[in-house]
């Protein structure tokens, strides 16, 4: 395969994510469409749907799920499955400080947490960080 080759296929891959975005339902896709924009790896939203999965299951003071526990995900993010897996509520600086370890790039927190609220994914652990950080 040549460099022209790649610019052709890298161009048409832009080409066909735009064509996408345009086909996602943004009012109801919102974090998939956030996903997109931000440009996230496919491990980037595994890790982070993991990590909220075992928010919620701290948050009911509920035993963490074995579907929640994907070790080799967590240790490509430096993620302490100690940390992780204690039985204490989460906190906004736990959050805070696993966002950084799998984003490359700075975004707001308050529209990640929004955008996966709007897509019913972990609705209860969303309204809790969203609720700190109107607090912060």
């Amino acid at each position: 395969m040549t460099i022209l080759d790649v610019v052709k296929e890298v161009k048409l891959l832009k080409y066909q994510v735009n064509l996408m975005k345009h086909m996602i339902n943004a009012d109801e896709d919102l974090f998939f469409m956030f996903a997109i924009d931000h440009e996230f790896e496919e491990d980037q939203v595994n890790v982070l749907l993991k990590i909220l999965s075992v928010f919620n299951d701290r948050l009911n003071n509920e035993e963490i799920s074995i579907f929640s526990q994907t070790n080799h995900l967590f240790s490509q993010f430096n993620v302490s499955l100690d940390t992780l897996y204690t039985s204490e509520q989460p906190t906004l600086e736990e959050f805070k400080s696993y966002i950084t370890k799998i984003f490359y790039q700075d975004f707001e927190l308050r529209y990640l947490l929004s955008s996966l609220k709007k897509q019913s994914i972990q609705i209860k652990v969303c309204d809790y960080f969203l609720k700190h950080l109107i607090e912060e």
